[in-house]
């Protein structure tokens, strides 16, 4: 059963399949396509190019290489939890002081150890209070300098 957006893989040819394939893998479309239909070695650069843009805009064909170009980027992407190991075992067994250091940094910021503190010497409402002051004073005195040019 398909649901809306899948393609099934028996919806493609082999040669199909062989062009995404070959996308997927960082192929020119031509290269792609030369590869996927060999029939294609004999014919000039315009005619391959113009049948693999065709081939590519076909709805079965687009939404199956989304779908692989996806999985190929979730696949790269690091989880959280990878990041973590990666980082744990620099900071235990690298040799290099500035490297575990560096790890060690990185991991605290991701636990969310480091935290900005502000202090206030005295309580919000003064603060506020004091800044409304100083602003319409500084609007006043522009309006006083544009009445007065």
């Amino acid at each position: 059963m398909l649901f809306y957006g899948e393609v099934s893989l028996t919806a493609l040819t082999a040669k199909q399949e062989k062009f995404i394939q070959g996308l997927i893998i960082g192929l020119s479309q031509r290269k792609a396509y030369r590869a996927a239909y060999p029939s294609s070695e004999k014919w000039k650069d315009a005619a391959v190019d113009s049948k693999a843009c065709a081939l590519l805009k076909t709805d079965k064909i687009l939404t199956r290489y989304n779908e692989l170009k996806e999985k190929a980027e979730n696949a790269a992407i690091m989880t959280r939890a990878q990041r973590m190991i990666t980082l744990s075992d620099i900071a235990q067994f690298s040799k290099k002081d500035d490297a575990r250091i560096k790890a060690i940094d990185t991991l605290n910021k991701m636990d969310g150890i480091y935290t900005n503190k502000i202090e206030l010497s005295k309580p919000v409402d003064e603060t506020v209070k004091e800044m409304t002051e100083y602003l319409n004073g500084r609007i006043e005195n522009d309006n006083q300098t544009k009445t007065n040019t």
